[in-house]
């Protein structure tokens, strides 16, 4: 039966696990999943692309004009004013034509500029004669003119594999006339929260019971297009806890427990795992809040083990389990963010610590200010907050003004940093 690895720093009754390392183990851990499928672009925001994309044409794929006014071709003609024949008119969608030298053509924005022309006059620029327009400035050869090709040259690499869609890239898939694309297939999550005290939302509650916030808390946390997750429960009972791990194990791609990860009696779910065949190669983690947190595997799925209380859930999630699920995804790497801290505080050299925060920009930088309330059970610091700043251990106390990495919640304000003062 696979059981807690014996080397180092991971043996029964050894150290914890420094935060960094059990990060590293954590991305060793994480797996791309195996299969793609097609998708309109239409359900396409949020995936993540599976293959690289070539542009399948220039864009613009034609000379265009950038302005309305008058394509003309000078064919050497000078002088001030300037007066031209007008040919004819060109709108948008209009096939391009042939323009004659010496003379001009009436033609809007994004029009196809005809054959011949050197240049556009804007409208503002021109004065109509009837059947003639009259230039009284100089007229700049290749001025107002869209080129073919210079935003996107046809076979130009446009987007890699494991770039995240959104509007951006779902226009210039459009713009390029790709109808749909092949993506990573989706993350199955499985969110298993422990212990005979929870109680869903709405349901009534007895003396002693609580009602379950770390289900609906990481359902919302880790929700994305490419994510699927499904939230269940289970009490405190070992036959049941190792029956529910097995079950999803097997239809999941990652495995979260919450709660059961430490020693107590009812703490059930390290034995779980491991009678259920799979392996801990973390159990424990120096860092405040979320020391009780687990790192495995269960056949092929990914196993992650979190504490009970909200904030340690959140905050492990936080730390672990989304740039597990980026990996899984196939999500190209994103570099750590950074935020000046507004605060100052101790520390303890032996643990990383977790702090909530709210985060405002300006004068070319982030800060970060620390939310008030201590305890991992409250809700209220989560609610203020933007971000989590991870304090590493050291004998010196965190000085105002140091820079922190921040772990985003990924709302709005925090995407945006518009929040502003402490």
């Amino acid at each position: 039966m696979p059981a807690i690895r014996q080397d180092g720093c991971f043996r029964p009754g050894a150290r914890m696990v420094p935060f960094d390392a059990a990060r590293a183990v954590a991305m060793e851990l994480a797996r791309p999943v195996v299969g793609s499928q097609t998708v309109p672009i239409a359900d396409a925001a949020g995936r993540v692309l599976a293959h690289d994309i070539r542009a399948p044409r220039s864009l613009p794929e034609f000379d265009q004009a950038a302005m309305d006014g008058y394509a003309v071709r000078l064919a050497g003609r000078t002088g001030v004013p300037l007066v031209l024949p007008v040919s004819a008119h060109a709108y948008a969608g209009d096939a391009p034509g042939v323009l004659a030298p010496g003379t001009a053509r009436r033609i809007m924005t994004g029009a196809a500029l005809p054959a011949g022309a050197d240049t556009v006059v804007m409208q503002e620029q021109a004065i109509p004669r009837g059947e003639r327009v009259q230039f009284d400035a100089a007229i700049q050869p290749g001025t107002h003119i869209r080129r073919a090709g210079e935003d996107v040259r046809r076979g130009d690499a446009v987007l890699p594999a494991g770039t995240v869609l959104a509007w951006p890239e779902i226009a210039l898939l459009a713009a390029l006339g790709i109808a749909s694309v092949v993506v990573a297939r989706t993350v199955r999550v499985a969110v298993l929260t422990t212990g005979a005290e929870l109680r869903a939302a709405g349901d009534s509650l007895p003396m002693g019971a609580i009602h379950d916030s770390c289900g609906p808390l990481l359902t919302a946390l880790l929700a994305a297009p490419a994510v699927e997750v499904a939230s269940f429960s289970v009490g405190d009972d070992a036959v049941a806890t190792e029956a529910a791990i097995a079950t999803l194990a097997g239809h999941a791609d990652l495995l979260i427990t919450v709660a059961g990860m430490s020693v107590g009696e009812k703490d059930h779910v390290r034995g779980a795992v491991l009678r259920a065949g799979g392996q801990l190669d973390v159990v424990k983690v120096a860092m405040k809040p979320g020391k009780p947190l687990g790192l495995g595997r269960i056949s092929d799925s990914c196993f992650v083990g979190l504490p009970g209380n909200p904030q340690a859930a959140a905050y492990g999630a936080l730390a672990f389990v989304r740039p597990m699920l980026a990996i899984m995804v196939g999500e190209a790497p994103a570099p750590a963010l950074t935020a000046r801290a507004a605060f100052a505080r101790a520390r303890r050299p032996d643990r990383t610590e977790l702090l909530p925060v709210r985060l405002a920009a300006g004068h070319g930088s982030v800060t970060a200010w620390r939310v008030p309330g201590e305890g991992s059970h409250r809700m209220m610091p989560m609610v203020g907050a933007d971000a989590v700043a991870i304090i590493p251990g050291a004998s010196a106390p965190l000085e105002n003004g140091s820079s922190v990495e921040i772990l985003p919640f990924g709302r709005p304000a925090a995407r945006g940093y518009r929040r502003v003062g402490p």
